[in-house]
């Protein structure tokens, strides 16, 4: 198979120059706004340090979903619905399984994303450079490529959309100690989990960190989960926090609440964890140990101070409601502003931000994004819907005036069920082939 992911690597000299639109990442968001400039006939360029197509192709979104459905198989057939059905307990080979994940990236990102790159067949093709972006004045971006070269790209117009990356929590011990984030999602990067750990200590009580334990419990490691407030999904209805506390219990995960982790130990052979839970000091051995507390805005080292571009006390930068910063010709958009407009950093209202950004930039569109949106269903959504969508919730039957057979299943609420899907998000295990 053709690698087109790797190809688009190889940029030209047209990579350097000036554009309408220079562009500081290559996710959802940056696609978006590159090809809307495309569409009003202006020049766009975009940068990238890690991988073509951001967190939700490579990190997030896809493999999340394609591993949790993974996941759902195995604990279906271990937990029949139905009278007469024997439970079975399916062997999971976790290294075809990776495999087969990193396939279905590379295929994805190729379709979606690599396909559109650099095609000089058509007039105005859109370009990615790779390399560290920086900002060296308000319109010139300085690239530093892995080779160590630097290139200078000029924007009339500038568009920040460098997305986030995991919260590191100052915890002592932690430099010295192995641990994985939600990167371990991740496709041929260091940082890609290839083996199933026989258990799991994971950091945190929001939505990645709840999915990532039923997930990995499900396949048959040991989870235990410590988070530090006294409940799960703090931002939920207590409500909703208690009914999934109980749920991922009864499927054998063990949940600490009001655990304020003290220290954390240990080599490529466990971990070792001392939590203080309420008023007792507690350890928690494992094989590995996951830190799954936040995410945060990717703003450090961009320049953008040099070019007085102002951020939040969490580091995202501040826009107004057509998503421009604090420079009038400079605009940002995405998992970059946070919860600024209340984008719940999720890829699909990045997406749309990408083109209202475009629009307003290249073309005076006055387009104002809604300040008061809750996100919806992908993989990365950090908005109510996608928290209670992607934990797969246990049998209901609501029985209506139609009887028995108006049953309604809704046992799983999961990544299959999310409704209405962003730009470049696909269902699990398959390409989407529109």
């Amino acid at each position: 198979m053709r690698d087109v992911a790797a190809e688009w690597t190889h940029t030209d000299g047209r990579s350097e120059g000036s554009y309408d639109l220079l562009i500081l990442g290559s996710g959802a968001t940056a696609f978006a706004a590159a090809t809307r400039a495309k569409e009003l006939d202006k020049t766009a360029v975009m940068t990238e340090v890690r991988t073509l197509g951001g967190t939700c192709v490579n990190r997030g979104c896809l493999p999340s979903k394609n591993l949790i459905e993974a996941a759902r198989l195995v604990y279906d057939a271990a937990h029949p619905r139905y009278p007469g059905l024997i439970p079975a307990r399916l062997p999971v080979d976790f290294a075809v399984l990776i495999a087969q994940k990193d396939e279905l990236i590379r295929e994805y990102r190729d379709q979606h994303y690599a396909s559109l790159v650099d095609d000089s067949t058509y007039p105005n093709p859109l370009q990615v450079v790779t390399g560290r972006a920086r900002l060296v004045d308000a319109h010139i971006a300085e690239v530093t490529t892995p080779e160590g070269d630097v290139r200078r790209l000029t924007g009339e117009q500038i568009l920040i959309a460098t997305g986030s990356s995991p919260v590191i929590p100052d915890i002592p011990g932690l430099a010295e100690t192995p641990y994985l984030t939600s990167d371990l999602l991740t496709s041929e990067e260091s940082q890609e989990l290839t083996e199933l750990p026989p258990s799991l200590v994971i950091l945190g009580g929001g939505y990645i960190a709840l999915e990532l334990g039923q997930m990995f419990a499900r396949l048959g490691t040991e989870v235990t989960i410590l988070e530090r407030s006294g409940r799960i999904l703090k931002g939920e209805e207590p409500e909703i926090s208690k009914a999934l506390a109980d749920i991922l219990r009864a499927e054998g995960i063990r949940l600490l609440t009001h655990a304020e982790v003290r220290q954390v130990a240990g080599n490529a052979s466990g971990v070792r964890v001392t939590a203080q839970v309420r008023d007792q000091e507690q350890q928690f051995q494992a094989v590995r140990l996951l830190l799954a507390t936040g995410r945060r805005p990717n703003t450090t080292d961009l320049g953008l101070e040099r070019v007085d571009v102002q951020l939040d006390a969490q580091g995202a930068v501040i826009v107004d409601g057509h998503l421009r910063t604090s420079v009038p010709h400079i605009w940002a958009a995405g998992d970059v502003i946070g919860r600024e407009t209340a984008s719940q950093m999720a890829t699909p209202v990045g997406a749309h931000d990408g083109g209202i950004a475009a629009s307003n930039a290249l073309a005076g569109a006055d387009r104002q994004v809604d300040l008061h949106r809750s996100a919806g269903g992908c993989g990365r959504a950090d908005g109510p819907r996608s928290q209670r969508a992607r934990l797969h919730l246990p049998v209901q039957h609501d029985s209506d005036e139609r009887g028995a057979a108006g049953r309604r299943d809704t046992r799983y609420a999961g990544s299959h069920q999310d409704g209405a899907r962003a730009p470049h998000a696909a269902p699990p295990g398959r390409l989407d082939a529109r």
